[in-house]
């Protein structure tokens, strides 16, 4: 790799790190907004000014914009290291289809019988299959067939880990307020992998007779 490609790529991680953590900020900040008009209870601060409690919400969207980055890192860490442990591909995404519906299973354990509202054990674990689907399906579109199963994975998988505070709290406020940010950050990060994998076209090449 040659010092002008080093610094590219540093270029593009930098910017997704920076637009995820922005990405973060504006889903929490909103979705922060919607739990306060659902539970006029929801404060991440006692407090009853507002206006700080939106900026505290601004901030800790900003906080799971950076941890979901971190997460896309640690996913992007293992896929390197499974690859090379696994002679066949198709085992590695296998495996990822298998931790999926896993984690869900294992998310209607958290939910059941807790503190949460009672349909949330099915309910939670729909929508996030559903979503997560959405976006599969999106980034099957832009890149090939083959994308399906890892997308599932880390769209499921790897929310759910990141989300564990909130599955923690007991409060389903709080809990779609962790989910909804890094789910957003994580569908965001995951969709623009395959173009900043792309190499940038060589300009020096000489253009095509016809061309305009």
């Amino acid at each position: 790799m040659t010092e002008e490609e080093l610094v590219l790529n540093l270029r593009k991680w930098m910017s997704l790190f920076g637009i995820t953590i922005l990405i973060g900020g504006a889903a929490g900040l909103i979705t922060g907004a919607v739990m306060l008009l659902c539970d006029s209870s929801f404060r991440l601060v006692k407090t009853e000014d507002w206006l700080f409690n939106f900026v505290m919400m601004a901030l800790a969207g900003l906080s799971l914009g950076a941890f979901s980055h971190m997460g896309f890192f640690a996913y992007m860490m293992l896929n390197y290291i499974a690859r090379s442990i696994f002679k066949r591909p198709y085992l590695w995404v296998a495996l990822q289809g298998f931790f999926a519906v896993f984690a869900l299973a294992e998310i209607a354990y958290w939910t059941y019988g807790s503190r949460f509202p009672q349909a949330t054990f099915w309910v939670l674990p729909l929508m996030l299959a559903a979503a997560s689907v959405a976006v599969g399906w999106w980034k099957v579109k832009e890149t090939a067939a083959g994308a399906w199963l890892p997308t599932l994975f880390f769209m499921i998988a790897v929310t759910a880990i990141e989300a564990v505070p909130g599955f923690r709290s007991g409060k389903w406020t709080s809990l779609l307020f962790t989910l909804v940010p890094l789910f957003i950050c994580n569908a965001y990060q995951i969709m623009k992998l395959h173009r900043l994998l792309e190499k940038p076209k060589d300009k020096s090449a000489p253009v095509a007779a016809g061309a305009h």
